[in-house]
């Protein structure tokens, strides 16, 4: 074969050669154009949802249904319908519907409020979607937190218990509601144990002495914790303002009762035993009313529990001041009182758990909020000295059972103990159990867009939120394509972004950019539906289908 044949047929196999990878690219990059193409309306798309997004009713749906333009995966299908405390409500699991194209999950009788349906389901094609909106039930009011503030409840708008220093005042408060609360659990407490018919004389003498001390104890302090707390109601008004707030106002009124009540401790022991347990009961129901468990519902249930939590407590410290006082008396009988103290101790020491956690459970959505108040860590505290409580009780109960007394030093630390949670509960029934929600005000500059997002009240519920966008005017003369604003619970996992709908307004605000064009958006509604922590996400297209995205995070309590 010549040279040239050879270089002939050398050149056609490279051509062969070199073919195969331009014919494989070519395949390849058709494949990529028409895969995409077809992918690109593969997703499932939401169609359809009942109770539609943003519609409040009357009566609560008995059903949530999402329907999507096709069918759906087999398997991973969630559908969760959240109420105000983040919690799911729905009942049952998610069936399908529309031929597989939607899914529909039942709900019990809804109250009033604001709940968001949440779904993540998969498409045919194995692409997740995910996504939430909200509806309404009722016309829901949202927690009034003034019954929270004792000053916004006389109409003075006035901190309390938050401020970083104790004043003089503050102090002189403080220390009033501690011998308030000591003298009440003292006097309430031993006119509980008249109750006790299997008294010696010699307890029995003890009791009625103490019960006598305790009660003119009583009415000095109730006189000071009226006094220091309308002072510091008043806010150096004129004596005409305590006036008002004693007779139009429903702590001013409480307050009357207490006085009249603290009246009458100093004659409680020449009554007899039920006058004696009747005024036990109306004092510890008047302080019930007047905390905080009047804020929240059912009122009946949170009243109820610290009512009996009240209840254990001046059980408990009426019946350890009593075998403290038979102790330095007479220690023989004082060692036969503790046994039948320490049987009722230990009963109202569960109470007191029991009612003191049901109680936190209801007036924080969950326990991390003990750490965002002053209440919370109080409360901590609170519990600390309890277990202390629990620590040595549980060591006065095993020398009882070997038939020895108590010594005298456990009583003393017992008793101490009990000091110091009154010390606790004078300070944090003062201070407010919800951390303060202020209004979101997020501003974000930059070279190629800034960002305004406010957000009032910024708390569970209805809010209303205002967008601002400043583009640079050589990019399209500032010209927005499209903007959005969506909310994220970043508490829930499973849950997607809820789209706030923006609707442009006129703003006078004169707050312009030099060569910014600025455009502003406005919507109300409850987008924010439950407390916790929460991304908002501004994403804005601008006409060259530029799109900038800003983000910030949040906590609503």
């Amino acid at each position: 074969m010549s040279l040239f044949k050879l270089w002939i047929a050398n050149a056609r196999l490279s051509e062969r050669r070199a073919s195969v990878p331009m014919l494989l690219t070519a395949a390849l990059v058709l494949l990529a154009l028409f895969g995409a193409a077809g992918q690109a309306h593969a997703h499932a798309v939401l169609e359809q949802v009942v109770p539609q997004a943003d519609s409040r009713m009357d009566v609560g749906p008995e059903s949530v249904e999402i329907v999507f333009n096709e069918r759906l995966d087999t398997g991973g299908a969630k559908l969760l319908v959240l109420n105000e405390a983040s919690r799911n409500v729905a009942k049952g699991e998610p069936e399908r519907i529309e031929e597989g194209k939607g899914i529909r999950i039942g709900l019990p009788k809804l109250g009033e409020g604001h709940y968001t349906v949440s779904y993540s389901v998969i498409s045919a094609d194995g692409h997740p979607v995910s996504g939430a909106y909200v509806f309404t039930v009722g016309n829901p009011a949202p927690l009034d937190r003034s019954k929270l503030n004792p000053h916004e409840q006389v109409g003075h708008a006035h901190d309390h218990g938050g401020s970083s220093g104790l004043t003089a005042d503050a102090f002189l408060l403080y220390a009033a509601r501690i011998l308030y609360y000591a003298g009440l659990l003292a006097t309430a407490g031993l006119a509980l144990w008249s109750l006790l018919r299997s008294m010696s004389p010699t307890v029995r003498g003890t009791h009625s002495g103490a019960l006598g001390l305790a009660g003119k104890f009583a009415l000095i302090a109730t006189l000071a914790f009226v006094f220091f707390s309308l002072r510091d109601l008043g806010q150096g008004e004129p004596l005409s303002e305590w006036g008002r707030i004693l007779t139009e106002t429903t702590i001013g009124r409480l307050y009357i009762a207490e006085l009249l009540l603290a009246l009458a401790a100093p004659l409680l022991p020449a009554l007899g035993t039920v006058p004696r347990a009747a005024w036990a009961a109306i004092a510890l129901f008047l302080e019930a009313w007047s905390g905080h468990a009047a804020a929240f519902t059912p009122i009946s249930y949170t009243i109820g529990l610290d009512y009996a939590h009240l209840l254990a407590a001046a059980l408990w410290s009426g019946g350890l001041l009593l075998l403290l006082a038979v102790w330095f008396k007479e220690r023989p009988e004082a060692g036969r009182f503790a046994l039948v103290f320490s049987k009722w101790a230990l009963i109202s020491f569960l109470a007191l758990w029991v009612t003191g956690i049901l109680s936190t459970l209801k007036y924080v959505p969950s326990l991390e909020y003990l750490m965002y108040t002053a209440w919370g860590k109080w409360l901590i505290a609170k519990a600390a000295v309890s277990l202390l409580v629990a620590v040595t009780a549980f060591l006065i109960r095993l020398r009882l059972k070997k038939g020895e007394l108590p010594r005298g030093g456990l009583l003393k630390v017992d008793v101490g103990l009990l000091a110091g949670i009154v010390l606790c509960v004078g300070v944090l029934t003062y201070q407010t159990p919800l951390p303060v929600n202020e209004p979101l005000n997020f501003h974000k500059m930059g070279t190629d867009m800034h960002v305004t997002l406010r957000v009032s009240p910024n708390a569970p519920g209805d809010n209303r939120f205002t967008l601002k966008i400043w583009l640079p005017e050589w990019v399209g003369e500032g010209e927005a394509k499209s903007v959005q604003l969506r909310l994220l619970p970043l508490d829930k996992e499973d849950m997607g972004f809820i789209d706030v709908p923006l609707q442009p307004y006129e703003d006078e605000e004169l707050d312009a950019f030099p060569d910014y064009k600025k455009s502003t958006y406005t919507a109300q509604g409850p987008y924010l539906p439950f407390a916790g922590q929460w991304k908002a996400q501004v994403r804005v297209t601008d006409s060259e289908d530029t799109e900038r995205v800003v983000e910030t995070t949040y906590r609503i309590y």
